[in-house]
């Protein structure tokens, strides 16, 4: 019996593809997969080899092009675990000199690849340029598409609104509220990390940039407003009066109330500014003025958004969403004002979500690795709907904030424990793959799930992760299922690597840095297709979405980081499919602070 998919993004239908015009597989057979740029010297390292013509393999160094390639290490691969694409996998960490390196096995040869304490200065330039060049709103002419939407727009129902600037995104002409302040997070995590050569003032431009559209949308009473970006096109959008997702607001209190810090040596004044808005927000979101219930949108793009109407549907006051965005909105305050309210408030949202912990069935009261959505039912979470893949990662990383901001806090031990389980949970999936990979979504099910051999490479396959205890009357345990490859999953990844850093400072655990780095590596080409899902950064990048709603469509664009890689993605028959190949800020943002963790580190 075939298990059950977990529900995945709505897609448009597809067109019939008759079997004799199926594109190949993508999947590359016969090739030794490493991260295409390379490693910093204390990173972790590994290759992964899909069928080996022998088990040992050899690491070559380039020591001059008159020698040519000189051995310096030599390994035996290890099978990979049995799920996902099969792989034998190579551990060459202990290689910490700087130079030009390559991977044999056999005959067979990776590409160069580099270890260098700078290997990741250019792709975190890279990254960073996507940002500029997908500015809206710019008259500076230093975006991609010249001066745009400099009218915006319609505030419904009172007439024209300022709300000019931010960023097209993704592969289209929006600027969602809540999500492009995740890919603004990142940048702003890169600025307080890495002080690059080639800055000169323009990452506190960008990140000033960012702020001043999120000022636009702060309402007199620290509500803010809300967008779908209909009409479509280029002339001006609709705005509403009503707030849009949850999320927006709380990490628009984080971004404003951070960037207070960043900037205060660039411009005192508007320093001030960006911590009076996150002031303003705080006191609406912590009111009775706060939106309390689901999200649901104002209005509806005219085709493929009907997941606006549940993809927010695990934030609302009192769920484990809405508790972790609170802790990170609260510490970013705190950290700025040193107000002590602030952190007393995120310590109390902490221990209402450590109460959303899910408990595992025959163990008694040990944690789980998951938590509930919110204070009923037996929803996690950690299960995807809409477009939100996951918030456990969002969860874990608001409670290592917690324990840095607070390491001595009564509840500290407590945070720590759940800190522990939820990466050793992580680190216990990546070892059954042989990428490394991290499960990212979680969900019930009422029966056990047959851990069956077949359908590896289906996106919608899920694997048994052992049963928790039911709340509900209906049932004493319910079957925990995972998967690895939902639509927009890289973002999710991403944080996983960034988490795990701050695991492997809390519990000592090593294992946890080991797999970080992996979750980058997947990123930039160690995965079963060979191909970078950065553009202008490594190589086989998946086709770049298109979509027929705007002309002309989004250009190639340097940087730009793709939403998931898929089987599908490299299949020429599904232009414009948005669920693999469509870039995002999110996942830009999320690589760019990863790239800065894992140079800092090394």
């Amino acid at each position: 019996m075939k298990p059950t998919p977990l529900t995945a993004l709505p897609l448009a239908p597809l067109p019939a593809v008759h079997a004799a015009d199926a594109p190949p597989s993508p999947v590359k057979p016969g090739v030794i997969l490493v991260n295409h740029v390379g490693f910093p010297p204390n990173a972790p390292k590994h290759c992964v080899i899909p069928s080996p013509p022998e088990k040992e393999f050899s690491v070559h160094r380039m020591k001059s092009e008159a020698s040519g390639w000189t051995q310096v290490f030599s390994g035996t691969l290890t099978e990979g675990g049995g799920e996902l694409e099969p792989g034998w996998v190579g551990d060459f960490s202990a290689l910490i000199d700087e130079g030009i390196y390559q991977v044999q096995c056999g005959s067979w040869r990776s590409r160069a690849f580099t270890i260098h304490r700078g290997v990741y200065d250019l792709p975190m330039r890279v990254v960073f340029n996507y940002f500029t060049l997908a500015r809206c709103g710019d008259r500076t002419g230093k975006n991609c598409t010249g001066p745009c939407h400099l009218n915006d727009g319609n505030l419904v129902g009172v007439g024209h609104r300022d709300f000019s600037g931010g960023y097209h995104q993704s592969s289209d002409l929006r600027k969602w509220p809540a999500w492009e302040v995740q890919g603004l997070l990142g940048l702003l995590h890169f600025g307080q990390l890495q002080t690059p050569h080639w800055d000169k003032g323009i990452v506190a431009e960008e990140v000033r940039w960012g702020c001043d559209y999120y000022q636009k949308l702060v309402r007199e009473d620290g509500g803010m407003f809300d967008s779908v970006f209909i009409p479509l096109g280029w002339g001006p959008r609709d705005f509403y009066v009503t707030d849009p997702p949850i999320p927006a607001l709380w990490d628009t209190v984080r971004l404003q109330a951070e960037a207070a810090t960043y900037l205060q040596a660039h411009d005192a004044a508007y320093a001030a500014k960006c911590r009076q808005t996150a002031e303003r927000v705080w006191r609406y979101m912590t009111s009775d003025k706060r939106p309390m219930g689901r999200y649901q949108p104002p209005a509806l793009p005219p085709r493929g958004h009907e997941a606006l109407k549940t993809t927010w549907d695990a934030f609302y006051e009192g769920s484990a969403a809405d508790l972790a965005y609170r802790i990170d909105a609260a510490l970013a305050l705190w950290r700025v004002t040193g107000d002590a309210a602030l952190l007393d408030d995120a310590a109390r949202s902490a221990s209402k979500l450590l109460a959303l912990q899910a408990l595992e069935s025959g163990a008694q009261g040990r944690s789980a690795a998951v938590f509930w959505e919110g204070p009923e039912g037996d929803r996690l979470a950690s299960t995807s709907q809409g477009w939100q893949a996951s918030v456990n990662n969002e969860i874990a990383l608001a409670l290592c904030e917690l324990i840095q901001s607070a390491p001595h806090h009564a509840d500290a031990e407590r945070w720590r424990g759940a800190v522990r389980v939820i990466a050793e949970s992580e680190c216990a999936i990546a070892r059954r793959n042989a990428w490394g990979l991290v499960s990212i979504s979680f969900s019930l099910r009422d029966k056990a799930i047959a851990d069956e051999a077949g359908g590896v490479l289906s996106p919608d396959r899920v694997y048994p992760a052992g049963s928790i205890r039911s709340r509900s009357g209906s049932a004493a345990e319910r079957f925990l299922a995972y998967q690895y490859r939902p639509p927009l999953y890289h973002r999710q990844i991403l944080l996983a690597g960034l988490f795990l850093n701050r695991a492997a400072e809390i519990t000592g655990n090593p294992e946890c840095r080991i797999v970080a780095q992996r979750q980058l590596d997947w990123v930039m080409g160690c995965n079963p297709f060979n191909a970078s899902a950065i553009e202008g950064v490594g190589y086989n990048q998946p086709l770049r979405g298109i979509f027929g709603e705007f002309f002309p469509p989004k250009p190639q664009i340097p940087g730009a980081v793709t939403v998931g890689l898929q089987l599908r993605s490299f299949d020429p028959n599904l232009y414009g499919n948005c669920g693999a190949n469509e870039y995002d800020m999110p996942p830009a943002g999320a690589a760019l602070w990863l790239m800065a963790e894992q140079v800092k580190q090394s």
